[in-house]
């Protein structure tokens, strides 16, 4: 039986094939839309999952350092997760479950997808337009601030904080934030939860990048409602 569906997410394989490229957690971790600490959880429960590392760090000669693929990470890459014998996995830690939400395409002025409460969100994908689509947030990729400030990220939303929710470390905390009728968890650690006040009735300033944003298919839970644990 496959573990993918329980220790493997959309977001980890975009990480593996950006360090393919890039060589870098820190630019494939700007890539992929999350933070550097993120990545580096993500890449070790990989680890633990498969029975080996999936990355190395290289230092200096010819290739002027970095991280790059082990063989282990190699294969998955270009054979697939199930191609891989789990003879040394461990159990690892659950993900914060991810963001689903449903709307419509718009191509202009710009790729953006409508949702209900009369907000939009920009994303980098390619659909029909007026077509209706599932789209997928890892809470991992939403910033969480208490006021607006310059960033490259396409989305920028105003909510106001809904609960806040313990999870297991280094997780931390799940922040779920109402922006109209749509509800979105953002995974934050228990350090900015304190500094920045984060509690109900907050409200606060959500940083997306359009990149973040992932198409799914088939059909997607309505976003009116508390989201699931």
């Amino acid at each position: 039986m496959s573990v993918r569906p329980r220790t493997v997410t959309d977001t980890d394989v975009a990480l593996l094939r950006s360090l393919e490229r890039e060589r870098s957690v820190v630019a494939a971790s700007r890539e992929v839309g999350i933070s550097r600490d993120r990545a580096t959880y993500r890449l070790g429960r990989l680890e633990r999952a498969f029975g080996g590392p999936v990355v190395q760090s290289v230092r200096g000669g010819r290739g002027h350092g970095g991280t790059r693929l082990t063989p282990l990470g190699d294969r998955i890459v270009r054979e697939g997760f199930d191609s891989i014998e789990l003879l040394d996995a461990q159990p690892v830690a659950p993900l914060s479950r991810p963001n689903l939400v449903r709307g419509v395409y718009r191509r202009r002025p710009e790729p953006a997808v409508e949702l209900e409460g009369g907000f939009a969100l920009r994303v980098a994908f390619d659909a029909e337009d007026g077509e209706t689509v599932g789209v997928l947030l890892d809470p991992e990729a939403v910033l969480v601030a208490r006021a607006r400030f310059p960033s490259s990220a396409r989305n920028v939303l105003v909510g106001t904080v809904d609960s806040v929710r313990t999870g297991p470390p280094p997780i931390g905390r799940t922040v779920v934030v109402r922006v109209g009728t749509t509800r979105l968890r953002a995974s934050v650690t228990a350090e900015p939860v304190r500094q920045l006040h984060l509690r109900p009735g907050a409200r606060v300033w959500l940083y997306v990048k359009a990149t973040a944003l992932r198409r799914v298919g088939g059909p997607v839970a309505p976003t009116r409602g508390s989201p699931r644990s």
